[in-house]
C-alpha cells in the first residue's frame, strides 16, 4: 500500500514540475511535439576554414607578422597558466578584432587608443610614470609590434574618481576618434558606495548601472571603438586577513569575491566587453602558492600596484592583443564582423539607464566653443605649454563672459520639470581677486550666485561655482565682474564648466565631495598649481626608443 502511494505521489510530482518547468514556455504558437521543434538543425553547421594567406589578400594577415607579434616582442612576467586565468571575458570580440586588423596592416590616418580610471592606470606608485606604469608599457610595446600601423596611446586617467565622473566628463581624457579604451574603476567605485552590500548587490547594483552608462558612452563614439575592462584588486584584497602578522594593525580584508567585478561581467556578456582581471590574474600564486616574488607585498605597494604589479598588469593587455591576433589567423575578420560593429546599440541592459546624449564637461579649448560673448575677458594661457593653465581671464569691472550650455536632460529620462546642476570652474587665489556675479540670462533660469575668488591660504586653486538651473538645450550662462573687491583687484578667471549628468536633488558631482564654494583638485584636467599633465605616445615620437629598449620589457 505504502509503495503504490509513493508511486502515485512520484507521477503527481512529475506531472507538477512538467507543467511548472514547461510554464516558462508556453502557448500555442510553439506546437505540441517538442522533440521536432528542439531538433538538431545541421543546415545550421559550419566548419573552421584554416585560410591561405597572402600579402595580397586584403582581408587576411600575413602569419609570419601574426608570428612575430606574439613570439618574438615581449617578455612576460606572469606564468602562463595565470596569463591564461586572466582572460576572464573574451567573447565575440568584433570591435577588438577590428582594431588589432587594422593595426596589423597599417590603416590610415592612424590609431588611437585610451586608458581611463583612477589612480592605478594613472601610474601611482609607478617609480617612472611614462616607462614603468602598465600603459606606457603596453603602449610602447604596441608600437613596436605593429611597425606599420600610425599609433597614438593617450593616458586620460584621473586619481581619486570614480565612474559617474567619468560619464561626465569623458571628452576631457579620450580623443572623439579612438579605436580602443581601457577601463580601471574597480577600486575608485568601491569608495562611491554606501558599503559592501551595495557594492555586492546583484540587482539594482549603483555600480554596474553607472558603469553601464559609461561603457554605452564609449560605445558609441564615431569610430565604435572596442571597450576593455581592466578590474583591479579593491582596498584589503590585496592584503592578509585580520589577525595575520603581515597585517599587524588588523586593516580590513576582502576575500576573493568581495568585488562587484564579478557582477560587472555582466556588462561584458551584455555589450562584448572584453574582461581582464588582475585579482584572477595574482591571487593563485600569492594567496594559494604564497610564492616568492608574486606574494602582495611583492606587486603592491598599498592597494596600488608599484613596477612589477604594473608589469604583471601590462602582460594581460599584451596577451589579450596576441590573443586576438591569433584568432584573426585561424577565422580572418569579415563581413560578419563587420555588421555587428555598426549595429545599433541594443536598449540599456537595466531599464531605463541610458547614457547621457550631450557633452557635459568642458576645459581648455572645448570651453572656448561654449562661449558666446566676451566683453573684457580674453583667453589666456597662464601656464607653459608643457603645463598649460588656460582660461578667460579679467582684470576690469563690467566685464562678461556669457557661455552656451545645454541643460536638457530628457535624453536620460530626467522629469522636464526637474533642475540641473551647473558647476563653473574659477580660480581663487591669495592675491589680485575680485568678486564676479554668475547668473543664467537667456534660455533657462537660475538663482544669482556670487563668487569672491579671494582666499587667505598662498595657493592658487579651482574651486567650482554651483547653480541649480531650469533644463533647455540653449541656456546662456553670464560671468559678471563686479566693482565690489576685498583684495583692491578685479581678476577673475573662468576655465571650465561641468553640468550634471540628469536632473536631481543631489549638491555635488558623484563620488567627487566636490560642490558650490568647494576645491575642484583634479590634477589631470584642472590643476592651477601644477597644470594639465597627461601622458601620451605616438609612433613617431617613440618608435626610435622602443626599437632600442625591446629588451627592458
Amino acid at each position: 500500500m505504502r509503495s503504490s502511494q509513493s508511486a502515485i505521489l512520484a507521477v503527481f510530482l512529475l506531472f507538477c514540475i512538467r507543467k511548472c518547468c514547461f510554464g516558462w514556455l508556453s502557448g500555442d504558437w510553439l506546437g505540441e511535439n517538442h522533440s521536432f521543434r528542439t531538433r538538431q538543425r545541421p543546415e545550421f553547421n559550419w566548419k573552421h576554414r584554416v585560410p591561405r594567406f597572402s600579402i595580397t589578400e586584403s582581408n587576411a594577415l600575413d602569419p609570419t607578422a601574426i608570428a612575430h607579434i606574439v613570439r618574438n616582442t615581449y617578455n612576460f612576467t606572469l606564468p602562463p597558466v595565470q596569463l591564461r586565468r586572466s582572460l576572464a571575458y573574451l567573447g565575440g570580440a568584433a570591435r577588438l578584432r577590428r582594431v588589432v586588423q587594422k593595426l596589423a596592416l597599417g590603416s590610415q590616418p592612424g590609431i588611437k587608443i585610451a586608458v581611463i580610471g583612477g589612480s592605478i592606470s594613472y601610474g601611482e606608485f609607478a617609480h617612472e610614470k611614462g616607462r614603468t606604469d602598465w600603459f606606457s608599457i603596453f603602449a610602447k610595446w604596441l608600437i613596436s609590434a605593429f611597425p606599420r600601423a600610425n599609433i597614438t596611446a593617450r593616458n586620460g586617467c584621473t586619481p581619486g574618481v570614480p565612474t559617474p565622473y567619468m560619464i561626465m566628463c569623458l571628452e576631457l581624457s579620450v580623443d572623439t576618434d579612438v579605436d580602443l579604451v581601457f577601463m580601471e574603476y574597480t577600486l575608485n567605485d568601491a569608495h562611491s558606495v554606501q558599503g559592501h552590500h551595495e557594492e555586492a548587490k546583484l540587482l539594482d547594483n549603483p555600480i554596474v548601472k553607472d558603469a553601464e552608462r559609461l561603457v554605452r558612452r564609449v560605445l558609441a563614439l564615431p569610430q565604435r571603438p572596442a571597450v576593455v575592462f581592466m578590474h583591479s584588486p579593491p582596498c584589503g584584497m590585496a592584503s592578509y586577513p585580520v589577525g595575520h602578522p603581515k597585517n599587524p594593525k588588523d586593516m580590513p580584508y576582502r576575500s576573493f569575491p568581495m568585488t562587484s567585478e564579478d557582477i560587472q561581467g555582466a556588462i561584458s556578456q551584455y555589450y562584448d566587453v572584453q574582461y581582464l582581471s588582475m585579482r584572477t590574474a595574482m591571487y593563485r600564486l600569492a594567496v594559494h602558492k604564497q610564492e616568492l616574488g608574486f606574494l602582495w607585498e611583492d606587486m603592491f605597494v598599498d592597494h596600488h600596484p608599484g613596477d612589477h604589479g604594473h608589469k604583471i598588469i601590462a602582460d594581460l593587455a599584451v596577451n589579450l592583443i596576441q590573443q586576438v591576433a591569433l584568432g584573426l589567423f585561424l577565422e580572418p575578420y569579415g563581413r560578419e564582423d563587420e555588421e555587428v560593429v555598426w549595429e545599433a546599440l541594443p536598449a540599456p541592459m537595466y531599464d531605463g539607464n541610458s547614457a547621457p546624449n550631450s557633452v557635459m564637461c568642458r576645459a581648455a579649448d572645448s570651453f572656448k566653443q561654449l562661449v558666446v560673448l566676451s566683453e573684457g575677458f580674453d583667453y589666456i594661457n597662464e601656464g607653459t605649454a608643457i603645463k598649460p593653465k588656460p582660461g578667460f581671464v579679467s582684470t576690469q569691472p563690467g566685464s562678461r563672459l556669457q557661455l552656451r550650455v545645454d541643460t536638457d536632460r530628457s535624453a536620460v529620462g530626467s522629469p522636464p520639470d526637474g533642475m540641473v546642476h551647473v558647476y563653473l570652474h574659477h580660480l581663487r587665489s591669495y592675491e589680485h581677486m575680485g568678486i564676479a556675479a554668475i547668473s543664467c540670462v537667456s534660455g533657462c533660469s537660475c538663482q544669482e550666485v556670487t563668487v569672491d575668488a579671494l582666499i587667505q591660504h598662498r595657493v592658487s586653486q579651482v574651486y567650482l561655482a554651483g547653480l541649480t538651473v531650469t533644463q533647455s538645450p540653449d541656456c546662456i550662462i553670464q560671468v559678471k565682474v563686479l566693482e565690489q573687491t576685498n583684495s583692491g583687484e578685479h581678476k577673475f578667471k573662468v576655465s571650465g564648466v561641468v553640468v550634471a549628468e540628469a536632473a536631481g536633488k543631489q549638491n555635488g558631482l558623484p563620488g567627487l565631495n566636490a560642490a558650490h564654494n568647494q576645491e575642484f583638485g583634479l590634477r589631470q584636467h584642472l590643476d592651477e598649481q601644477n597644470g594639465i599633465n597627461e601622458m601620451t605616445f605616438t609612433s613617431h615620437d617613440q618608435r626610435h626608443s622602443v626599437q632600442q629598449g625591446l629588451g627592458a620589457l
